[in-house]
């Protein structure tokens, strides 16, 4: 044990004794862990190892009652399973005796069995002979025999296609990706293959060398003679064709083994983040298993929920646009209006959605200090995406349905653009000056009536992915969030910006530019000012309707505890609420909402439960509180509601540490009384306006609303 380890160890068992008097045996230890996964205690010199090694070895984990009834000790100690040598095979063979299912969790949070060479694993393999850990280790086997197969065909497939530079790769892989479109309409609306390709792609730039980034117009034109040309202009005489289906058939192979072992990769997720998930070894019978459909339902529940939020937006647009006296204008060439007008629809729609709900102001600050208008970002990516259906999809389709061979239809496409001295191949490529004077059409306005240059290039830096850093960050920093394909879908190649047309067709761009923002930008400068935002315009919406808010109160700290910074204490007729505002960005594994629930939400709910001690008592004592509040109460503690409020939709209802979670979105819709904005435009019959407060709104009643999830019922 360091010093370090041990300066953390006695903070880690202090915590827990100093708190048993008051709390049971599990809170305690709750509490405990609580710090230790908000990396408590702080300090420049320690490390995440150091904390992992003091709590460790503190004493609490052998007090048997105190780990069975802890709700967070699964939890923690997989943090200290990531290192194999902050924790003693000893304590797991303790805890294997006496808490199994709690270490048994512990290794699935962790994915311990995945590194199968860990000395722990082995130790515990060695030492626990028991029925029930022979089950476990038997099907934590059983789940990584299969993805050696998957491992073995994409070794295979990546060595037949590792002569191929990445530009090379690209040509390959947008002919196989029109394979979506082979119907009107695409096979794979949730852009689940889109996650292959992008695996495909990361995986070829760790392996990238700097020539795959020297690009020149020569050699972009050679590696198109040579890898696409023979594709969709097959010349029997031409010896390349041979070589071209070769490599088109590899890659073949490989995106089949990678959507495979994608898939498997999920069911592992499924036993390691679902805690509706169970296990067995019986003959004939599927290895893992759901005790129920909650989980399942929870995540259909969730999807539909996000569809309905976009006709709820869609709606507001509409009216705005109308509003705006836009309605009554030709976007762009009268033969393009109609495409022109829904893609302006839908980008005031994701302005609405981000500034009220993510706190976007009006510019975006870009990294290199230049800005862009948000509207113009937003109606950029709609636009292309206009574009890339009408011109590229479309097209193909038609020229599909002619000759039913794909390489065909994309040969036709591609030369019916030559002829009209525009780029149809299946993907799109041109230097930044020519990219940008095409975007400065779109950022027409009042103060730019030509539209901006500037602009224009500040928009393009945003939606786009420079390839050679990417590749060079994937060497030095494998777990730095990397963009996913639709996240920035412009991709930088030397002095060339490509595009795949397959993906800016079909890409949910709100989601883009929310992921952008939070999930690949997360440091960005003006993330601050944005969460405060939130807060501001939660606040606003909540004083329209009556209630007195109180922002950024901060309860006075005492021996026991420093509560910090209060987001919104709001009062209206006797009732209280106390609300803790989360930000992020939208989620689409169940992974990443464990992640969620277990980081952030987590944290909410400990930061709530110590905020709600010190509001209480700060509403009994500081009368400049309650007079500012209205608040005459006697009883604070019967009159206040605590609950979590998160931009994001996944976990909207559902209760962590004992606080409910509620969507931002979902109170937007409440406290505006918009419920009927959730059908589709077409199916909006305008009579039927139903209030969720037919007798006016009151504070108790805005309660019960949100406490019975009736915005939801009968329609989700």
């Amino acid at each position: 044990m360091t010093e370090k380890g041990e300066r953390c160890r006695q903070h880690y068992q202090s915590v827990f004794e100093r708190n048993q008097p008051k709390l049971s045996k599990g809170l305690a230890l709750d509490e405990s862990l609580h710090h230790f996964l908000d990396q408590r205690p702080a300090g420049k010199n320690l490390t995440a190892i150091d904390r992992a090694a003091g709590l460790a070895s503190a004493a609490c984990w052998l007090d048997v009652e105190a780990v069975a009834s802890s709700e967070l000790a699964s939890l923690a100690l997989s943090r200290v399973l990531h290192f194999d040598s902050a924790v003693s095979i000893e304590l797991l063979l303790h805890l294997a005796r006496h808490n199994p299912e709690t270490l048994r969790w512990a290794i699935r949070y962790a994915k311990l069995f995945e590194r199968t060479e860990s000395p722990l694993w082995l130790a515990m393999r060695a030492a626990l002979a028991g029925d029930e850990w022979q089950v476990f280790f038997g099907v934590c086997d059983r789940l990584l025999d299969q993805l050696k197969v998957f491992d073995e065909l994409i070794t295979s497939a990546e060595k037949q296609l590792e002569h191929l530079s990445l530009l090379e790769l690209f040509s390959y892989l947008s002919v196989l990706a029109y394979q979506a479109f082979t119907e009107d309409g695409s096979h794979d609306p949730a852009g689940q293959q889109w996650k292959v390709y992008n695996r495909i792609i990361l995986n070829k730039l760790r392996a990238c060398s700097e020539e795959d980034f020297r690009l020149s117009e020569s050699r972009l034109a050679q590696s198109l003679k040579r890898h696409l040309s023979p594709i969709i202009f097959p010349d029997p005489s031409n010896s390349e064709v041979v070589a071209c289906r070769l490599n088109l058939e590899s890659l073949a192979v490989l995106i089949a083994a990678t959507q495979e072992r994608i898939d498997y990769e999920d069911s592992i997720d499924w036993f390691c983040f679902d805690p509706e998930c169970r296990y067995q070894l019986k003959p004939g019978e599927p290895v893992i298993y759901n005790q129920s459909e909650l989980g399942t339902k929870y995540w259909q529940r969730t999807g539909r929920k996000s569809d309905l939020l976009w006709h709820y937006w869609m709606n507001r647009a509409v009216q705005a646009f109308i509003d705006s006296g836009m309605a009554e204008q030709i976007i762009g060439s009268p033969e393009n209006h109609e495409l022109n007008q829904l893609a302006y629809i839908k980008a005031v729609r994701s302005k609405l959605q981000l500034q009220q709900i993510y706190g976007l102001a009006d510019r975006i600050l870009l990294n290199d200090g230049s800005q862009v208008q948000l509207h113009h970002m937003l109606l950029a990516s709609e636009l292309t995406s206009v574009f890339f259906q009408k011109e590229f999809i479309q097209p193909f389709q038609s020229h599909l349905r002619e000759s039913g061979v794909i390489a065909q239809a994309l040969g036709r496409l591609a030369m019916n653009g030559m002829l009209s001295g525009e780029n149809r191949f299946p993907m799109t490529w041109s230097e930044e000056p020519e990219k940008i004077r095409k975007i400065t059409d779109w950022t027409v306005c009042e103060e730019h009536p030509k539209g901006s240059a500037d602009s224009a290039k500040a928009i393009l830096k945003f939606w786009t992915s420079d390839l050679k850093a990417l590749s060079q960050q994937l060497k030095q920093q494998p777990r730095a969030p990397a963009p996913r394909l639709y996240e920035q879908p412009f991709y930088k190649i030397g002095r060339y910006s490509f595009q795949f047309p397959w993906v800016g067709a079909q890409q949910n761009n709100l989601t883009a530019a929310i992921n952008n923002l939070r999930r690949v930008n997360a440091r960005r400068a003006d993330m601050q000012a944005e969460t405060q935002r939130v807060e501001l315009a939660l606040a606003e919406s909540l004083r329209q309707r009556g209630f007195a808010v109180e922002v950024g109160y901060r309860p006075l700290a005492t021996e026991e505890d420093d509560a910090g910074e209060v987001d919104l204490i709001c009062h209206q007729d006797g009732v209280l609420l106390l609300l803790e505002v989360k930000s992020g960005y939208i989620r689409s594994t169940i992974h990443e909402v464990w992640l969620h629930r277990t980081n952030t939400l987590r944290k909410a709910a400990w930061q709530l439960r110590r905020k709600q001690v010190a509001v209480l008592s700060a509403l009994i004592a500081d009368q400049d509180l309650r007079a500012r509040l209205g608040y005459h109460g006697l009883e604070p503690e019967a009159d206040i509601r605590a609950w979590i409020v998160d931009t994001s939709i996944e976990l909207d209802g559902q209760s962590v540490d004992g606080f409910r979670v509620v969507s931002r979105e979902t109170l937007e819709v409440i406290l505006r009384d918009e419920k009927y904005l959730l059908r589709p435009i077409g199916e909006r019959d305008e009579g039927a306006r139903d209030s969720m407060f037919p007798d006016g709104f009151t504070a108790g009643r805005f309660v019960a609303v949100v406490e019975s999830d009736e915005l939801w019922r009968d329609i989700c």
